[in-house]
């Protein structure tokens, strides 16, 4: 069933009920990682120390509020390093996530930057820790989605994650040369957005509002949510998806538009002209059975896959814990196959600018002297409607979690 609007009424009702679910989804899969001896979300400055990572708190007159992200930075990155952005799924963290998606292990073996943002935490904005994403994408019938995943008090909320991201991009840019005396700086022109659930899907909505400045995106578990601006560049996008996944579900629902509709629709908007269907059992001698669903011949080269992974759920990375018995475990390294796609691909030039824009920041590494020569661009950066603060990292998941059981019980 395919989502289509009517009464303001009944969607929120079912996107409420959607959020419940995926509560239930990301408590149950807490309670997993809890027994087998992992920790809980971990926010703090210390969040991702274990991995080498450090956090960094910003405030920006480009959107509202106190916003924070960690950083990795491999010993072996050197000059003009990528960039890559792992963005955590709804009610999830960067600490869950650095444990879930193997892209920290691609940056040690790739040797780039790697950045986990965290999404909005303010209780006040939104009720979980998310990303609000404005909606918008048509697919062929007209049919389109409501914005996703944020919501405060039953309504939907759109935070403003595209200009988080740019002032991201900006800061680690000017940092990372400074951090590191000058041997590791950032390559503009290879800025790759990564994600899961909810971050797969503020994967491709940047993307599609900041073309000028994403080389690529390779993620997992996502569907399209926002319109593609008439000023979209087209950027080459890879997506990895299981056909068992029960929370953004393969086949789409009321909310999401399915993978394969997802992969047509950036298709479309990239102009491919070939589309092309390969299904491979014991895909690289895994065991797993993955069909790719590939568009090529798209402008300025940038290609769209989708890789179907039959049985597998919604976590579709190799060691995955998977919690239902009816999943098929992923045993083929997925990240390193969207890191394969993204890396073929970078931008002409680089950005106008990555402006740094920012009004306080919690420094995380002393300041060098002399400073390092001016790393930033010129990119302008949109300002989006809603108001987003990560000032308090107080989640409201149990109450989510208990009220989604209410709710889904009353449609039995």
């Amino acid at each position: 069933m395919t989502l289509r609007k009517s009464s303001m009424e009944h969607f929120i009702c079912l996107y409420w009920i959607f959020l419940s679910y995926l509560a239930i989804a990301a408590s149950a899969n807490e309670d997993l990682e809890n027994s087998n001896s992992r920790s809980s979300c971990r926010n703090g400055p210390d969040g991702l120390s274990p991995y080498g990572g450090t956090r960094t708190c910003i405030e920006s007159l480009t959107f509202e509020g106190r916003r924070c992200f960690f950083t990795i930075i491999p010993d072996c990155a050197d000059r003009d390093s990528p960039l890559v952005f792992d963005s955590h799924g709804l009610a999830s963290c960067p600490s869950k996530t650095a444990e879930l998606t193997r892209w920290k292990e691609m940056a040690q073996k790739h040797c780039f930057i790697l950045v986990y943002p965290l999404g909005t935490t303010d209780p006040n904005v939104a009720d979980s820790t998310c990303w609000g994403l404005p909606g918008g994408a048509k697919d062929e019938f007209g049919v389109e989605p409501f914005p996703c995943c944020c919501s405060r008090q039953l309504r939907p909320v759109v935070t403003q994650d595209a200009a988080f991201f740019r002032q991201i991009a900006a800061v680690t840019a000017r940092d990372v040369p400074r951090q590191t005396s000058n041997r590791v700086t950032v390559d503009a022109k290879r800025i790759y957005l990564a994600g899961h659930s909810n971050g797969c899907m503020a994967s491709i909505s940047i993307a599609a509002q900041s073309s000028d400045m994403i080389a690529a995106v390779g993620c997992h578990s996502g569907s399209a949510i926002t319109a593609f601006p008439e000023s979209y560049n087209p950027t080459p996008m890879a997506l990895v998806h299981g056909t068992n996944d029960r929370v953004v579900k393969y086949n789409g629902s009321f909310l999401f538009h399915s993978a394969r509709t997802t992969q047509s629709i950036i298709a479309r908007e990239n102009e491919c002209k070939s589309f092309k269907e390969t299904k491979t059992d014991d895909y690289m001698g895994s065991g797993n059975t993955v069909t790719e669903f590939s568009s090529t011949g798209c402008k300025n080269g940038a290609n769209v896959s989708m890789y179907a992974v039959e049985g597998a759920g919604h976590s579709p990375y190799l060691n995955a814990d998977t919690y239902r018995r009816d999943e098929i475990p992923t045993r083929f390294d997925s990240t390193e196959l969207m890191w394969d796609f993204v890396k073929t691909y970078s931008l002409d030039t680089d950005p106008s600018s990555l402006a740094d824009e920012t009004i306080d920041q919690d420094p995380v590494w002393p300041l060098l002297d002399p400073p390092p020569p001016d790393v930033s661009f010129e990119v302008p950066i949109q300002k989006e409607d809603t108001a987003a603060d990560s000032s308090s990292s107080s989640l409201r998941n149990k109450g989510i979690f208990y009220f989604g059981i209410i709710s889904l019980a009353s449609m039995l």
